[in-house]
């Protein structure tokens, strides 16, 4: 042991002949004498030769001490682990090695010596606290994998730990093999085949055919089974091999598609929902299902991947097409009516800060409820904590206007609810952002309502979830329902509550707005809304104004983003960071506008978009979500600057699967 202090001198010998290298160098090059230059050599030479002496000479008693070591070891040991037909290697703790056996010599260090060698020069990526914490490991060399397990020795007070590696690279090529053709199921549809081909009936054969095909050659290289209709659901089973390189290239089937143009200028769109690591056929298809409902709640145009460990997305680039069929409506409407008549209460419930939208549409489903309950003792209330609501000047009107209040808190909602209520969710269908999860959780009968694209996490057991990606609105979707449960429910205050929420989400009938969405706006102009008071509902003070204009021009730019921040305490704003989001959208280059601010312990994230970059993709990344145009995500425990640091990357992330999924070939 007493050859241990020479370890230090190792380093210094080098350092020493760094030092009188560079000496020489200045000696040679500033002086002007010959003779000198010819001592500064001599001397130089001299005493790199002495620091080579002395380092060679404690490499000596660093090998006499690793000697020492290694005899340490007890003579049966060294036997038994000599004859042991795995290798085996001692080390001390820092991982330096002290003795081997003659198969550790042969299969890992291939007959080269290696004592005093650190194991991460031998294995790369070596972790030293492998040795500590008690567990095996896995461990590759050469083309070779090894499972190491460990075990502690003690001598003459020293920790020492024995490795014994056992070569499972034959296993683990059985399991690879295993893993690589295991089964998986693709179900891909034509997104727009029913809304899109009421056209001319070549036009229906041209595209229909042009859809088989494209499918028929996108899966042809995959020794594949498949079963292709462009017209209901394409079938194919796929080795996962296969499916990994489909994955790798992003789905290109859905940038092809999308070259196939209709009649008219329409792209078309698929959707693909992908089952991959079942326990058999059957579960793979179950999951390729589930993901091709997640794939078209969330608008289409795009794959959904599911396995054990949850879902992937792929695409979603376009807009959702808006289906001009109503016959889906009609049926939720009825069903609805039954449930309604059948509970004893009714409890109507939005999303957490609730907007114009999630109030407009509680009021306008309300007075629905109560048209239907007419001459009953049956009761409708609407679930809203009026503390944290962004809708108060809407909730103050109606109030005021009808002379109800069908408006309660989360608790007393709580108290009075019995087993046959019924529980009307809208403008969400996340567990995460409701209202009131006790509520929720205390309801037997759940209905939901919501316009948001599909999210992972989503209420499972609702009896009706109407759910249309498309809409503009959780509102329009409410005004559709209204003929059909009640012709007179809808009066003038509910009309321009409903066309608030209209409003809102459309940014005054800019964005995501269809032939729909102007059909329910005339109705409820029909039923008396005014534009004018309905403006009043989307009314600020000035201060409020000036904060806006503050956070807008403190903005700064992130390619063709915006973004702004502020950590000031300011009332209301949530109302106000998404109005200076919206404002930053028009200013000239801007795609997408980020308002990061703090509300509590919480930073909060809000996005919004003209459609071209889609901020849910953007949000999701962060943990949030929303629509394309319009989203957010909140983050507890993190800094302002971690925040801009996250978004800025998931931003970085969402260009590049852009240019990738528009460019599927580079």
């Amino acid at each position: 042991m007493k050859n241990r202090k020479y370890w230090l001198l190792a380093p210094l010998s080098y350092v020493n002949i760094c030092i009188i290298a560079v000496l020489v160098i200045l000696i040679l090059f500033m002086s002007k004498s010959p003779v000198l230059k010819i001592v500064g050599l001599i001397i130089g030479a001299g005493a790199i030769a002495f620091s080579l002496f002395m380092s060679n000479m404690v490499k000596g008693n660093i090998r006499t001490y690793i000697s020492e070591v290694s005899q340490s070891l007890d003579t049966s040991d060294k036997d038994a682990l000599n004859n042991i037909p795995v290798p085996a290697v001692t080390v001390s703790r820092q991982g330096e090695i002290v003795w081997y056996n003659e198969s550790f010599r042969e299969l890992i260090l291939l007959g080269a010596d290696a004592q005093g060698v650190k194991l991460p020069r031998v294995f790369k990526g070596f972790d030293e606290e492998w040795l500590t914490n008690g567990k095996s490991f896995e461990i590759k060399k050469e083309k070779k994998v090894y499972t190491v397990s460990v075990s502690r020795l003690e001598i003459d007070e020293t920790e020492q730990f024995v490795l014994y590696f056992n070569d499972i690279t034959a296993l683990k090529k059985t399991e690879n093999d295993y893993n690589i053709s295991r089964p998986a199921v693709i179900l891909v549809v034509f997104d727009n085949e029913e809304e899109m081909l009421k056209v001319r009936e070549n036009e229906r054969v041209r595209v229909v055919s042009a859809v088989e095909s494209l499918i028929g050659k996108w899966v042809e290289n995959y020794n594949c089974i498949s079963r292709i209709n462009a017209r209901d659901r394409s079938f194919i089973m796929i080795e996962e091999q296969y499916l990994q390189k489909i994955i790798s290239s992003r789905f290109s089937v859905l940038t092809e598609a999308r070259k196939i143009i209709i009649e008219g200028g329409n792209p078309v769109t698929l959707s693909i929902g992908v089952g991959r690591g079942g326990a058999n056929f059957s579960e793979c298809e179950y999951w390729a299902n589930q993901a091709l409902e997640m794939a078209l709640g969330r608008g289409g145009d795009q794959a959904a991947v599911k396995d054990a460990d949850g879902y992937s997305f792929y695409g979603g680039v376009s807009k959702s097409v808006e289906k001009q069929s109503k016959v889906r409506t009609r049926m939720v409407a009825q069903a609805m009516i039954e449930l309604i008549k059948a509970a004893d209460k009714c409890f109507i419930m939005g999303h957490r800060f609730s907007d114009l939208d999630a109030i407009g549409a509680g009021i306008g489903m309300a007075s629905i409820i109560e048209a239907l309950q007419k001459d009953t003792d049956k009761t409708v209330r609407i679930v809203v904590d009026e503390s944290a609501t962004l809708a108060q000047p809407l909730i103050d009107s109606y109030r005021e206007t009808k002379n109800v209040d069908w408006f309660i808190p989360p608790d007393e909602a709580l108290d009075t609810m019995t087993d046959n209520s019924l529980l009307i969710i809208l403008d969400t269908h996340s567990p995460e952002v409701i209202e009131s999860k006790a509520v929720y959780n205390a309801a037997q009968t759940v209905v939901i309502i919501d316009h948001h694209r599909m999210n992972v996490k989503r209420i499972q057991n609702a009896v009706i979830f109407f759910h249309e990606p498309y809409a503009s609105s959780t509102c329009e979707m409410v005004t559709e329902l209204a003929p059909y449960m009640h012709e007179t429910a809808i009066a003038r205050p509910e009309a321009e509550a409903l066309l608030s929420g209209i409003m809102l989400d459309t940014k005054s009938f800019v964005l995501k707005t269809g032939a729909r969405t102007f059909e329910a706006a005339a109705y409820l102009r029909r039923r008396g809304a005014d534009t004018i008071d309905v403006k009043r509902f989307f009314s600020g003070s000035l201060q409020t104004y000036i904060e806006k204009s503050q956070l807008v021009s403190s903005a700064d730019l992130y390619g063709d983003c915006a973004i702004s921040c502020t950590d000031e305490d300011i009332d209301g704003i949530r109302v106000i960071a998404s109005q200076a989001a919206d404002e930053m959208l028009n200013i000239n280059g801007i795609s997408a506008s980020f308002v990061i601010f703090i509300t509590g312990s919480q930073v909060n994230i809000s996005a919004r978009s003209f459609g071209k970059v889609n901020v849910q993709l953007i949000m999701e990344k962060l943990g949030g979500g929303g629509h394309m145009t319009m989203a957010a995500a909140q983050f507890e425990d993190a800094s302002m600057d971690e925040v801009e640091e996250k978004l800025k990357a998931a931003i970085d992330e969402f260009r590049e699967e852009q240019k990738t999924d528009e460019n599927p070939d580079k």
